[in-house]
C-alpha cells in the first residue's frame, strides 16, 4: 500500500513540471499495467476473477493522467497571478483527491494493493530461477516452491511484503525502490545482496537496501521513478 501511494505521487508531482522524461516514465508505467491482464493471465490467474481489480489500478492511473493534463492546460493560461493560484488550487485538489481514493477502505485503494500483489506474484512465477534461491519456509527454514510461496505470502492481504517480493514487484513495473531498514539487520547478508543491492552501513545505523536497479551505465536508470520507504516491523512508512 506505501509503494501504490508513493507511486502514485510521484507520477503526479513529477509530470506536473512537464518534463519531458517524467512525462516518458509516466507512459511506460501506465502502458505496463494497462497491458499486464493478459500476461498476468498466462501464471494461472483467471481473468474474470481479477479484472475488475486490473480496471480500478487502471482507473486511478487515468484519473492521474487526467490531473496532469488539466494541470498542463492551466500552466499554458497561468501567465498572471491569478492564473498561477489557479494552477496551484488544482494541483493541490488533485493531490487531495489521490489521498482520498488511496485512503478509502473497500474501495480503490485495497483493489489496486491487491492487483500489485498478483503483478509480484506473476512476475516471480514468470521466472523462478530468479527468486527461488530465497525462498524459505517460515517454520521449517524449508525451500518452497513460487506457487505455494505466492499463495501464502504474497497474495494475501494481511501478508507483509519481503524483500523478494518488494525486488519482484519493482523489477515487474521497472521502478527502484530504495528501503532504509529499522529492524537492526546488519548490511553483510550475501543473500539480501543479491536480491536487492545491499546498503553499506554498519552495525548501529539504518541500512538502506535497493531493489529494481538497473546496473549499467547509461541514463535510463537516472530518469526512472526512484519510490523511497522506512521498514520497520510490521509496517512501511513513506519518506520524502
Amino acid at each position: 500500500r506505501a509503494f501504490l501511494y508513493s507511486l502514485c505521487e510521484h507520477l503526479l508531482l513529477r509530470n506536473s513540471n512537464n518534463n519531458i522524461n517524467d512525462t516518458k516514465e509516466f507512459s511506460r508505467i501506465k502502458t505496463t499495467i494497462a497491458n499486464s491482464l493478459k500476461w498476468v493471465c498466462q501464471f494461472g490467474y483467471e481473468e474474470m476473477t481479477i479484472d475488475m481489480f486490473h480496471e480500478e489500478l487502471v482507473e486511478l492511473f487515468d484519473f492521474i493522467e487526467t490531473s496532469l493534463s488539466a494541470a498542463d492546460n492551466n500552466d499554458k493560461s497561468a501567465s498572471t497571478a491569478a492564473g498561477a493560484a489557479k494552477d496551484e488550487s488544482n494541483r493541490n485538489n488533485a493531490q487531495q483527491q489521490l489521498h482520498a481514493k488511496l485512503n478509502e477502505e473497500n474501495s480503490t485503494s485495497d483493489y489496486c494493493t491487491w492487483y500489485l500483489r498478483v503483478l509480484t506474484a506473476a512476475q516471480m512465477k514468470s521466472n523462478p530461477d530468479r527468486f527461488l534461491p530465497f525462498l524459505l519456509a517460515d517454520e521449517t527454514n524449508m525451500m518452497m516452491d513460487i506457487p505455494t510461496f505466492c499463495s501464502r505470502e504474497v497474495e494475501p492481504m494481511g501478508k507483509e511484503c519481503g524483500m523478494v517480493t518488494v525486488a519482484a514487484l519493482a523489477e515487474c513495473l521497472g521502478v527502484k525502490v530504495v528501503i532504509e531498514y529499522m529492524d537492526g539487520r546488519l548490511s553483510n547478508n550475501d543473500n539480501d545482496a543479491a536480491v536487492g543491492g545491499i546498503g553499506i552501513g554498519r552495525s548501529g545505523e539504518v541500512v538502506n537496501h535497493v531493489f529494481g536497479q538497473i546496473h549499467d551505465e547509461n541514463d535510463e536508470d537516472r530518469d526512472r521513478i526512484c519510490l523511497t520507504l522506512l521498514y520497520r516491523p510490521g509496517h512501511y512508512d513513506i519518506l520524502y
